[in-house]
């Protein structure tokens, strides 16, 4: 069949503009990342992990946009980060201290009693970023911010005056910390993830755990437990991170923004999460929990928990992990001097 010069010419301008269209289309795809997270939609880590992307869509445009799965349904919990680092998606939202089996630094934060309060646990996290970044960087990821969760209190189905009250009960875990403590005080360990946690409390599985005001709210935590002792063990946080080469390929002026978005995103969730712990407590109060915190004896014997596991921590993170608490005590000391 003929085709004349003119026709020819036409078709391999169809065909280019076609291939200059379909290049485009994978450039774009290139900079559009799924990120994981394990947490409902209405949680407020969740809507500020929405707010940060909105944010990171209008001030970036093309050159980066995040599309947020909460509740699992981008991957399991346990399988976000292992995901992301092998580039199966492109990030992720995890609680850092369910890494510490990776390194020993992820588990910082939850060495009981380090912290008293949300100033510490600033000055805390100041203090291990770098090295935490460093690692991160390490398995091709690039950390964004942190958000704190409010600290882990003590969920009870039984009343406890002393910490060996809790002996041959059933202790819910989600982290290496929370699995050494629940055997360290003789009850017996059973994992349940977030969104697993509400059915297990339901179907009357467990029978302590160590969480947070929202966790107990969110899991309705009153059905099977209703005493909450203010132990204020640690301030956990979840890690926002991305594909480290996505990032590095972004523009300069694009990868400066990235940054100040994720700063501010980090500053909003530690507003969020002051103001959100006094209404959780709230809920947990008009729900007929029993709130105490005048617990000397149960205090005296976690922090003596504490100081084992402190002891342990210390000797898996060797002398990089004593560096960083060696850091971290100087800065609270002049801190507190300069507050004179």
């Amino acid at each position: 069949m003929y085709t004349s010069s003119a026709g020819r010419i036409g078709s391999r301008l169809f065909l280019l503009g076609c291939l200059a269209a379909s290049l485009a289309d994978c450039a774009q795809a290139q900079t559009v990342l799924q990120i994981a997270s394990a947490y409902p939609e209405d949680n407020f880590q969740t809507r500020n992990l929405q707010q940060f992307a909105a944010e990171v869509k209008a001030a970036i445009g093309d050159d980066l946009r995040l599309v947020i799965h909460p509740n699992g349904s981008l991957a399991k919990p346990a399988d976000i980060y292992p995901q992301a680092v092998t580039g199966k998606i492109g990030g992720g939202e995890v609680l850092m201290s369910s890494l510490e089996s990776i390194s020993p630094l992820y588990g910082v934060d939850s060495i009981p009693f380090l912290v008293s309060g949300y100033d510490d646990a600033q000055r805390l996290w100041r203090t291990s970023r770098p090295g935490i970044e460093k690692r991160f960087n390490q398995d091709g990821l690039q950390l964004l911010y942190v958000a704190p969760w409010p600290p882990q209190n003590l969920y009870a189905t039984h009343s406890l005056g002393r910490i060996s009250d809790a002996r041959g009960l059933r202790m819910r875990t989600y982290n290496p910390a929370t699995e050494k403590i629940s055997r360290f005080i003789g009850a017996k360990p059973v994992l349940f993830q977030v969104i697993e946690l509400e059915k297990a409390i339901a179907e009357n599985k467990i029978d302590l755990m160590l969480t947070s005001s929202w966790t107990g709210v969110q899991t309705k935590a009153w059905t099977g437990m209703k005493y909450y002792y203010v132990v204020n063990t640690w301030i956990p946080k979840n890690a926002i991170f991305m594909n480290k080469a996505v990032f590095d390929r972004l523009p300069p002026d694009s990868a400066a923004k990235l940054k100040q978005l994720a700063a501010s995103a980090e500053q909003r969730a530690w507003d969020l999460c002051k103001q959100k712990d006094q209404e959780f407590e709230a809920t947990l109060k008009e729900n007929k929990v029993t709130i105490s915190s005048d617990i000397p004896y149960l205090l005296d014997d976690f922090r003596r928990l504490g100081e084992k596991l402190a002891r342990e921590w210390l000797k898996n993170a060797g002398v990089e992990g004593s560096q960083l608490l060696i850091n971290y005590e100087m800065e609270t000391i002049h801190r507190t001097e300069a507050s004179r």
